[in-house]
């Protein structure tokens, strides 16, 4: 009996790994293509895809995977402005920050830090580290300085995890995830992971005031239980860079498993170029993503009139209370004549009712 259970529970942890290294997976040395359905290039991607990951092109257009053929994937396109939230997102988020009174805490509540961290430690840029993989040492973690001394220059708290999570491989999430729990400890605003992709070098380089920079690509875990608020999160920073730096956010990755970001709502994967471009330009990219997502990373932008005092958020408080009786005033005007018609007969009030009006408790011809 104890060897069959031996034997139950060895296959149990089997299949969990396995599953688990089917997900959140990357080619290695090698890279997908995404083409639509007439054969025009999407994007180019380190990224194992598969059948139903999406792509948010930097032009907003919302492409899912239908057929994947060797290192070929082809996408149809599902939204010409995948970016525009939905009006039922918004409310939802407006109703929730109300009920928590966000809104009159906002100048009282201390604010806690900007978590970063590595998933891969060893990821490294070919032209300046001589490798695409340094085990514990990889380029990519200058790339999570740069951005971490860049944010800290706008005042805002971070804290950077430098932990190694060696090897590259399907497990290594598993290894991160510690990490990110420690960080979550400290109360952060939102995790970041900072990564580099896989692909040729055209598919990241940019110029940006006549410097060789790095795009950007944001990556999402379609399967967890806070991808909605972690995409309304992804699509609010692209939508802030958009009208700094047009283009610079390369797009948004929708792959299959979770990226730790079960762990959160407002946690996001970050990708600053291939191992083709230099550390140097992936830096700067870092550098000028910080300068134009800082507000909405911070969660400064996009709340309205969170930080604007007190006596303002109270009046529009106020005014979403007086809209929301006047509106349930309005969608129940027959029960309130009703009501009026019992208070007022309870306190001996005659009211003289026409002859001519329909009784309203009779059917009508």
């Amino acid at each position: 009996m104890k060897r069959f259970l031996f034997l139950v529970s060895w296959l149990l942890l089997v299949f969990c790994v396995t599953v688990n290294t089917a997900a959140e997976t990357e080619l290695k040395n090698s890279y997908m293509t995404l083409k639509d359905t007439a054969g025009r290039l999407v994007t180019e991607t380190g990224h194992q895809v598969v059948v139903g990951d999406e792509y948010l092109t930097s032009e907003n257009r919302l492409y899912r995977i239908y057929r994947v053929t060797g290192k070929t994937a082809y996408a149809k396109l599902v939204k010409k402005n995948g970016l525009q939230g939905s009006l039922r997102t918004g409310i939802g988020a407006f109703i929730q920050e109300f009920f928590r009174f966000d809104y009159l805490r906002a100048e009282v509540k201390q604010r806690g830090p900007i978590g970063v961290y590595h998933t891969h430690t060893d990821e490294s840029y070919e032209p300046t580290d001589g490798t695409s993989s340094k085990p514990a040492k990889g380029g990519i973690i200058q790339v999570g300085e740069t951005l971490t001394k860049s944010l800290e220059k706008k005042g805002i708290p971070v804290v950077h995890s430098k932990t190694p999570h060696d090897p590259h491989d399907g497990t290594a999430y598993d290894r991160s995830r510690r990490t990110a729990v420690q960080l979550l400890r400290q109360s952060p605003v939102c995790l970041i992971d900072v990564h580099r992709d896989a692909g040729p070098l055209h598919t990241y380089s940019k110029y940006v005031d006549n410097q060789a920079v790095t795009k950007v690509q944001l990556v999402l875990g379609r399967q967890n239980p806070n991808f909605q608020a972690n995409n309304d999160f992804a699509k609010k920073i692209k939508a802030v860079v958009d009208k700094k730096y047009p283009g610079f956010i390369k797009g948004i990755f929708y792959g299959e498993g979770k990226y730790n970001q079960d762990l959160g709502p407002r946690t996001i994967l970050l990708e600053f170029g291939t191992e083709k471009n230099s550390q140097q330009a992936a830096e700067r990219g870092a550098d000028i993503f910080a300068a134009a997502a800082s507000e909405v990373l911070y969660g400064t932008t996009g709340t309205g009139f969170l930080n604007r005092g007190s006596m303002r958020s109270l009046f529009w408080i106020i005014v979403a209370l007086v809209g929301g009786v006047g509106l349930f005033l309005l969608i129940n005007r027959g029960s309130l004549k009703d009501l009026a018609k019992e208070f007022t007969g309870a306190v001996g009030e005659n009211i003289n009712k026409d002859k001519n009006e329909p009784d309203e408790n009779k059917d009508q011809k």
